[in-house]
């Protein structure tokens, strides 16, 4: 492969996903479920996401806005700058505690986890 890949945001399709707008970015030019990947999730203003759970771990990292994250019952303030993780199986979702900005979300998911600190004597960081 040469030259640099993108994907323009204008180019991006966009789909209805557990009750936010959904842009699937990675993999390349696929529209459905995969067993690793990255999208974008953005709530509208005032709404939430529809609760639910799957057997992929889920990485979220707040891009815009500001709102609340309920992961199996527990509930907590994100704004943007924030990330969390969601675990294989955990009920959550999202909602939106603005009446006029989005709350925007770069979701990375993977049917394995990632992303966990090393075990004690595993080594991290530059001394890999």
């Amino acid at each position: 492969m040469s030259g640099i890949r993108i994907q323009r945001r204008a180019d991006a399709l966009v789909k209805e996903e557990y009750g936010c707008a959904f842009r699937r970015i990675l993999p390349w030019e696929s529209s459905g479920p995969s067993d690793t990947g990255m999208g974008v999730c953005t709530v509208a203003p005032g709404t939430a996401t529809t609760p639910h759970s799957h057997e992929d771990h889920e990485h979220f990292y707040v891009v815009r806005g500001s709102g609340h994250a309920e992961v199996d019952g527990e509930r907590t303030r994100i704004a943007a700058g924030d990330a969390l993780v969601v675990g294989a199986h955990q009920r959550h979702h999202f909602e939106n505690a603005s009446d006029t900005e989005e709350l925007e979300m770069v979701s990375v998911w993977s049917l394995g986890p990632f992303g966990a600190a090393p075990a004690a004597g595993q080594p991290h960081g530059e001394d890999r």
